[in-house]
């Protein structure tokens, strides 16, 4: 029996790297080595011909790479390596002209010397949450760090504090698509045991007091990597319990209007395996999902894998929307606050922000819902927009460019989220919140005086369609002075038919010309 002593430290080993959760310094196991290239670039296949999950090549190396995390547009990727030293290190990798790009480190101030991985990133690119290990400010032995993106690249990453990390271990975030809640797994107390689903609201003043996502979620064993989908109510994370066909599968919950959580289903194979499979990530498509895996036959102790998922398993249906928010006149981008709200009820769901460099947005709106878009910078009218995203399309990408006019006179605004009964001059509730950004406007500018004007379509007589459009123009007069403008700022005028802004014949023509907007006659 000489190899016996091989056998018992080769028992060790596996003890070692599967039989406990990570340490407090790190967030995955010991570096290990494969057999395969690191720099082997191959373009994605069509779907319709893989079968099982694809290793991305692109991205893997020799050593351990994992945490995958797929921007909601699905053309980045970032995700943890241990290539280079010891430590762990966060990388991306951008989809270009089908294929995935050469990944490069993220760099300081994001990596440093010590372990850094499993990271969440914004819809809409502005910030990240990560995890770090071993830092000094840290509360435990891993705890969440935020950083923004500013001009000059990624800012200064500050520890999330108290309420989000503890004396424990804190890690795996995802960050829902209105930035409206931040999960995470955690080994808290107050958990069901081991590692637990958390969320924390967002604050003005910064993250809220977490929840316990609870039962069925999560269990006596170790429930890790949560990954909130855009639609909002869609969870995937990875368990040890929930009986699996491995150490960590993969799961899938949904919210119900009420909070509460679908009982998880496993993903099944070829997902999920004897080994352990975690770090689900997945764009707005939801066709597509991104997850690390040990499985034989990759080329580190970790790699990541891609694969089609299946219509079950698919989140719900979302579309998004991105585009610029520039100056009129000149073009240059602007940094500019977008306002995205519930048409039939008027709440607000997210108000995320430009890229400051740049002036792009991107927004994920769920589907089945109409919605109100307002954009908005400092020394600017405002300009607004409305969606209906219908289920039945299935998956959208739309886009939108805003150009905002500085503030001056003749300057014109149409009010597309300003409402009223058929052929009548009674305002709808949902037209609230477009007549509430009227009065912000004149309220920040004591000065300015503006004409309302009212405009129809040309079906009915031309005297009908100047006196309803007279009568709504009134009527928006009429509820900005209830609601504290002096009416000798104000000026309504109607126009009927004779200025239209589209043509009479098609629906969609005759909409646009039924409208309601202000121009700026003193300032």
């Amino acid at each position: 029996m000489k190899n016996t002593p091989k056998y018992i430290l080769l028992l060790v080993l596996i003890f070692v790297v599967y039989g406990q959760s990570a340490s407090p310094d790190s967030l995955f196991p010991p570096k290990t080595t494969g057999t395969g290239p690191d720099s082997i670039q191959r373009s994605r296949p069509p779907v319709e011909e893989i079968a099982a999950p694809a290793n991305l090549t692109e991205v893997n190396s020799i050593y351990s790479d994992f945490a995958p995390y797929v921007s909601a547009a699905g053309d980045r990727l970032y995700f943890s390596s241990v290539r280079q030293g010891d430590q762990e290190d966060f990388y991306v990798s951008e989809f270009v002209n089908n294929r995935w790009g050469t990944p490069h480190s993220l760099g300081p101030p994001i990596n440093t010397e010590a372990n850094e991985g499993s990271m969440a990133i914004s819809s809409d690119g502005n910030f990240i949450v990560f995890t770090a290990c071993g830092r000094t400010d840290s509360y435990g032995g891993c705890d969440l760090y935020l950083s923004e993106f500013v001009v000059d690249g990624w800012s200064e990453p500050r520890n999330l504090g108290r309420y989000i990390n503890s004396a424990g271990w804190d890690g795996h975030p995802s960050i829902s698509s209105d930035a409206k809640w931040l999960y995470f797994s955690s080994e808290r107390y107050g958990g069901f045991g081991g590692r637990d689903i958390w969320r924390a609201p967002r604050k003005e003043s910064g993250w809220g007091k977490p929840e316990n996502l609870g039962y069925p979620i999560n269990n006596a064993r170790d429930q890790t990597s949560p990954f909130i989908h855009p639609d909002g109510v869609t969870l995937y994370y990875a368990s040890a319990g929930h009986g699996g066909l491995g150490m960590l599968d993969i799961f899938k919950s949904e919210m119900d209007s009420t909070g509460r959580w679908s009982e998880p289903v496993n993903l099944g194979p070829p997902v999920n395996t004897p080994g352990s499979d975690y770090f689900f990530s997945i764009p707005a498509s939801g066709e597509l999902i991104y997850f690390a895996s040990d499985r034989p036959g990759g080329y580190g102790g970790f790699d990541i894998y891609w694969l089609p998922l299946s219509e079950a398993l698919r989140p719900k249906i979302v579309a998004t929307l991105s585009g610029t928010v520039t100056d009129k006149e000149t073009g240059l981008p602007l940094d500019a606050e977008i306002t995205i709200e519930r048409i039939a009820t008027g709440e607000v769901l997210a108000t995320p922000r430009t890229n400051p460099e740049t002036g792009e947005f991107f927004l994920v709106l769920p589907a089945g819902e109409t919605y109100g878009i307002s954009v908005s910078a400092k020394g600017y009218a405002f300009s607004s927009e409305r969606y209906e995203i219908p289920v039945e399309e299935g998956y959208q990408e739309l886009r939108m460019d805003f150009k905002l006019s500085r503030i001056k006179v003749g300057e014109r605004v149409e009010l597309h989220n300003i409402f009223f009964d058929f052929n009548s001059d009674s305002l709808k509730p949902e037209s609230e919140s477009e007549l509430m950004r009227v009065v912000k406007l004149l309220n920040e500018y004591p000065d300015m005086h503006i004409e309302i004007q009212g405009h129809a379509d040309s079906l009915g007589t031309e005297a009908y369609n100047l006196a309803l459009s007279e009568r709504r123009a009134t009527a928006v007069l009429r509820w900005l002075v209830d609601n504290g403008v002096s009416s000798g700022r104000l000026k309504a005028v109607g126009y009927g038919e004779v200025v239209p802004v589209a043509d009479n014949i098609s629906e969609e023509g005759r909409r646009k010309n039924r409208r309601t907007e202000f121009h700026i006659i003193g300032n």
